[in-house]
């Protein structure tokens, strides 16, 4: 009876085999006959290209891009940022026991600065930013202590707070540390 069981095994794996193998010979078949389907697809496949012309057009610079650039501002500028800007230029005229950033208050600075919020379309409290800044350009800085501590606490400031005025030789010498 063992010799049955071991035949029996035996032809049951030569057939298993012997399927396998012609498995293995259809899909080899099957697959060549299909690269040559494609291949005469692709020989006679023509293919039709269409030219777009576009015109060309020059970008336009923004309109003081290196000024802006220097004040931190540009197109993706938002209110926090133009806030930041002013709070920074006001450190030049003001008292206040820490002052973090520092941008020097020239007239470029100041009229590039107005000149970019009236211009923006996306600003929150434009006409206020506006009414500080004109003061700005007019040599108009009376108010820069409460200018500077209400850009500071928009900002949610908790050092350095505004104390007072910078006398004229103070702001000298703070231009002198800081920007020259």
């Amino acid at each position: 009876m063992n010799k049955f069981r071991w035949s029996m095994v035996g032809l049951i794996v030569s057939a298993a085999a012997i399927l396998v193998i012609i498995t293995i010979n259809q899909n080899s078949k099957n697959y060549e006959a299909k690269q040559e389907d494609t291949a005469h697809v692709l020989e006679t496949m023509e293919v039709e290209y269409e030219t777009i012309e576009e015109e060309y057009t020059e970008v336009e610079p923004i309109k003081n891009e290196q000024v802006l650039y220097e004040l931190g501002l540009g197109p993706a500028s938002k209110r926090e940022d133009v806030m930041k800007t002013m709070h920074s230029m006001t450190h030049q005229k003001v008292v206040s026991e820490e002052k973090w950033y520092n941008l020097e208050m020239t007239t470029e600075n100041i009229n590039v600065l107005y000149e970019f919020i009236n211009d923006s379309e996306v600003i929150d409290y434009k006409s206020e930013f506006l009414k500080i800044v004109g003061n700005w350009k007019e040599g108009n800085f009376d108010n820069i202590v409460e200018e500077h501590n209400y850009l500071w606490g928009e900002q949610n400031g908790n050092v350095g707070k505004a104390t007072g005025v910078l006398t004229p030789e103070e702001e000298a010498q703070f231009v002198k540390l800081n920007f020259e």
